[in-house]
């Protein structure tokens, strides 16, 4: 059973990016309030951004309605692929399918604090989007690069925001809230999909892009739990499902509550 005091103290939650793997982030977000914490801040990347803002602006239960009603078929018809520009997928087809559902709105009107992080590669640094159009912010932050078209505006440049930041828990504005933070580049867990090597003689050059790009953030998601040592780490396996299987929406909410009642019951045995 969680402390008193525990419960007590408001939620900061800072939702990493990492594809499909992110519908998790539905179900620790529904397990959090099951247990009657308060989420007042939102600090996500990609996926996380994606689902934080949605939440931040009270509109989780269209999006969780919307996620389970998504088949491989229509995960696929959504992928508006460009064979020119800045990216395989323009992302168009997408958030036009979620603003018909889910209206655009600016950041600062939402009644919990919501920041997205994406990239700046002309200017190399990260950068906060915490006003303004909430898909305008969200489309910046899931620029994978390579996959979606990089999002340009003026001299400024955007892409993923895990490309710098995978689990941005340094923007954390209420340090003194209970800082969760979801990592979804954690260890391989052997009850999921096998991880497959790398074969050089069926590889392209996009795939040795991708998994270049993805090792990476594996190391630094473990690099930024070691240097800011958020209060509780919610660990979600890389190979819980693949990049694309938004289709899994029901199996992969279900197992963000277990992550989370796990992680918690860590917290609570070393207080």
């Amino acid at each position: 059973m969680l402390e008193k005091a525990f419960l007590n103290r408001k939620v900061t939650l800072v939702l990493g990016g990492g594809g499909a793997r992110g519908l998790v982030h539905i179900g620790i977000i529904r397990r959090l309030e099951e247990l009657g914490f308060e989420i007042d801040e939102v600090v996500g990347c990609s996926i996380g951004a994606l689902v934080g803002g949605i939440y931040a602006q009270g509109k989780m239960d269209v999006l969780e309605d919307w996620m389970q009603r998504l088949t491989k078929k229509s995960v696929f018809n959504m992928m508006d692929f460009s064979w020119k520009g800045l990216g395989m997928m323009k992302g168009i087809k997408v958030f036009n399918a979620l603003k018909s559902v889910i209206p655009d709105a600016n950041i600062e009107t939402f009644p919990i604090l919501f920041k997205a992080v994406a990239t700046d590669l002309n200017y190399e640094k990260e950068v906060v989007l915490d006003f303004g159009s909430m898909y305008d912010a969200i489309r910046a932050s899931i620029a994978i690069p390579a996959v979606f078209t990089a999002v340009e505006e003026d001299n400024h440049v955007y892409v993923d925001g895990g490309v710098l930041n995978p689990l941005p828990v340094n923007h954390v504005t209420k340090k003194e809230n209970l800082i969760i933070a979801v990592n979804l580049e954690s260890k391989p867990d052997k009850q999921y999909s096998v991880i497959k090597k790398l074969d050089t003689k069926t590889s392209n050059s996009l795939d040795i892009l991708q998994a270049s790009y993805y090792v990476m953030r594996r190391k630094m998601s473990r690099l930024i739990v070691d240097l800011y040592h958020p209060d509780v780490v919610v660990d979600i396996p890389y190979n819980i499902c693949n990049l694309w299987d938004y289709h899994r929406s029901e199996f992969l909410v279900q197992k963000g509550r277990e992550y989370l009642d796990k992680a918690l019951k860590n917290k609570a045995k070393t207080k």
